[in-house]
């Protein structure tokens, strides 16, 4: 648009040309009349700030506050600029609307700018980029302590303190929106002296909060989840109430599950880590859909984000190996791999009153395995047998973790080996923790096979060396997690 400010704000607009001298050009400024909602002409003023990038730095060249209506003009302008709009209401900031627009020719003399609700950035302090070194490519963090962020050409920054180290993001509040439907494709990173740039592709809307690392960018936000740490005395001995990579379900209704095209959906933790959904049960009779999810840390209390946008390629070590929710064929998994430090746990909801075949589960390999069945001795209780020599007959006859849970109730069974060492709870409680005199550790699991008809839910997954920190003397943390897992599951 090309036309010369009117001598009166409120006479309509006509083309013209404004003033150009030798140097540059002079060009004008003001607001559209209306954009989403917002009505800039309660505004009781408007600042607009002309910026440039200068050595790849925004800097500002200039800046005026006009009524609103009227024209900001500023001179000798030449080459590539924007303008950040600031138009704030009668009742102060609680009215503050902003808005950046880039002019990237300078033979345009007015330009319209659009304001509307300033956006909010959560971005990592881990996020990483590739840099060329002597010993080829490598990755490295580009946030640390004082140094500050800034998005390229709307003079909004953030000094990066301690506390965003610590809590693994910063947030960028007043984040001026393009008008001209163009991308976010630069961020600023000043430390010290040092100044890096680096390309990003953010686009954000009015009001909506972006979250970014170098594994994600998550255009909307769809759903908050919001849990709370069942009560425990275990924690105390733990050194707080904090559960590492605990498994939870989360229930959502399929209507509100979006998928945008090309755009994933996907949950980020507090500290905006990506959670991996790898198992799900679809429940046609009521349209929702059952989705068990790894959460880093569970707190007292905590929060997931179901959100939109675009996952980058990346690796998340996910210990949720599997799920069955329902047993179908005797044969679950003809081989399974266990982790890496020889942990694994396999958990399943029954509600029997008998037990007309003894085995409910059964996982062996070359050398190792176990079974969980009926007791031999008590056809009204199940219990763990554990598989230990080359011919898998041959075993020791102990019957671990004896429960009695074929009453026709609903009780929820874990069996986890971590190493050497065996525990067994029932509907949370731990009920059998030993160590095993086993011939070597657990390290693949070969056919587990099931009874059809029996358990349900059945999850495969895996603790860390978290699960027993260095210098432990009991095996509280893990029972801590068995109890906190069967807590959070117990009423879906």
């Amino acid at each position: 648009m090309a036309c010369s400010p009117p001598n009166d704000a409120h006479e309509s607009d006509h083309a013209g040309v404004l003033t150009e001298t030798e140097s540059g050009h002079t060009v004008a400024f003001t607001l559209h009349s209306y954009v989403d909602e917002y009505n800039p002409k309660q505004s009781a003023k408007v600042n607009f700030a002309l910026t440039k990038i200068v050595d790849g730095k925004t800097k500002l060249l200039d800046s005026a506050t006009v009524k609103y209506g009227d024209y900001a003009v500023f001179e000798d302008i030449t080459g590539a600029y924007s303008v950040v709009a600031t138009a704030t209401g009668l009742n102060g900031e609680k009215d503050t609307l902003y808005g950046v627009d880039v002019l990237k020719r300078n033979d345009v003399d007015t330009v319209y700018v659009h304001v509307q609700e300033p956006a909010t950035l959560k971005i990592s302090t881990s996020y990483t980029e590739t840099v060329k070194s002597s010993h080829g490519e490598e990755t490295q963090e580009i946030f640390s302590e004082g140094s500050t962020l800034c998005i390229t050409g709307t003079l909004t920054c953030k000094k990066i303190s301690k506390d965003d180290i610590k809590r693994g993001y910063a947030i960028v509040k007043n984040i001026p929106l393009f008008d001209n439907d163009d991308y976010v494709k630069q961020i600023e990173i000043q430390s010290g002296k040092e100044l890096r740039t680096l390309g990003v592709e953010w686009n954000f809307s009015a009001g909506d909060t972006l979250y970014a690392s170098d594994a994600f960018i998550a255009e909307k936000t769809l759903l908050d989840f919001d849990f709370k740490l069942p009560e425990s005395d275990m924690y105390d001995t733990i050194g707080g109430a904090v559960i590492d990579s605990l498994i939870v379900p989360v229930k959502i209704a399929d209507d509100d599950f979006y998928h945008y095209n090309w755009k994933a959906d996907f949950f980020l933790d507090q500290l905006g880590n990506v959670i991996s959904t790898s198992s799900k049960k679809k429940d046609l009779l009521n349209d929702t859909t059952l989705y068990w999810i790894v959460v880093p840390k569970m707190d007292p209390t905590a929060k997931l984000t179901l959100a939109s946008g675009e996952l980058k390629d990346s690796y998340t070590y996910n210990r949720l190996r599997a799920y069955w929710p329902e047993v179908e064929t005797d044969t679950l998994w003809r081989w399974i791999e266990v982790f890496e430090d020889s942990s694994f746990a396999i958990s399943f909801w029954l509600e029997l009153d008998s037990l007309a075949d003894s085995t409910v589960l059964l996982g062996n390999c070359d050398s190792l395995g176990f079974e969980i069945r009926r007791c031999q001795k008590d056809s009204t209780a199940i219990c763990t047998r554990i598989y230990n020599g080359i011919d898998t007959a041959s075993t020791d006859s102990i019957e671990y973790g004896k429960a009695s849970i074929l009453d026709g109730k609903r009780h929820h069974y874990s069996l986890a080996i971590h190493k050497k060492h065996l525990t067994i709870a029932v509907d949370g409680v731990t009920i059998r923790d030993t160590d095993l005199k086993l011939s070597e550790k657990f390290y693949s699991v070969e056919g587990i096979r099931a009874t059809p008809g029996l358990a349900k839910d059945i999850l495969f997954y895996s603790f860390g060396d978290y699960i027993r920190y260095k210098g432990d003397r009991s095996w509280t943390r893990l029972k801590a997690w068995l109890y906190a897992f069967y807590e959070m599951q117990k009423d879906i």
